[in-house]
């Protein structure tokens, strides 16, 4: 039996599914270097706040107390950290990012990193108590927009969708 299709509309078929793959996964990469550079703002931020509050807020030793590995592994709550920061979090945002309000990639990354940030001030602001938790609130909160800003931004930048910041003069 004769196919409905001709050659010329399989080859068409064939090079928009290979356009789209492309598109995908170069939406993937410029996310993943989104999350990898506003990782890097953010653990550096949260180092300085672990210095300067050490014990009292650690947020990779509460991360992995919360894992069930003990508050002592540092190096693996830190390591839970940056894969989160660096991969899964810019991969669902290659993925579902588009659909969040903001009319810039840079807008749509502050959002999505609001709603992580509700999920992780609830989880970690259970361990603090008076000053230790406004410190964590306001550093939570600064370091999340900084890093969903940083994520949309480097991702649009990354995938053409180039966008101008507002500078305030």
């Amino acid at each position: 039996m004769a196919s409905s299709h001709s050659g010329a509309e399989e080859d068409n078929d064939q090079f928009d599914r290979t356009a789209e793959r492309d598109d995908e996964l170069r939406a993937a990469m410029g996310a993943v270097a989104g999350g990898i550079v506003g990782t890097t703002v953010m653990t550096g931020v949260l180092l300085a706040v672990n210095a300067i509050y050490a014990p009292e807020i650690s947020v990779f030793a509460t991360l992995a107390e919360l894992a069930g590995v003990g508050a002592d592994n540092v190096a693996l709550g830190m390591a839970m950290f940056l894969g989160a920061g660096a991969l899964a979090w810019p991969l669902t945002f290659a993925t579902l990012g588009a659909y969040l309000p903001g009319a810039t990639r840079a807008q749509q990354g502050v959002v999505f990193a609001l709603v992580l940030w509700t999920g992780f001030v609830v989880a970690f602001g259970t361990m603090y108590s008076g000053i230790d938790l406004a410190v964590f609130v306001v550093t939570s909160i600064a370091t999340h927009v900084a890093y969903g800003y940083l994520l949309g931004f480097v991702a649009g930048r990354l995938t053409g969708n180039r966008e101008t910041p507002d500078v305030a003069v």
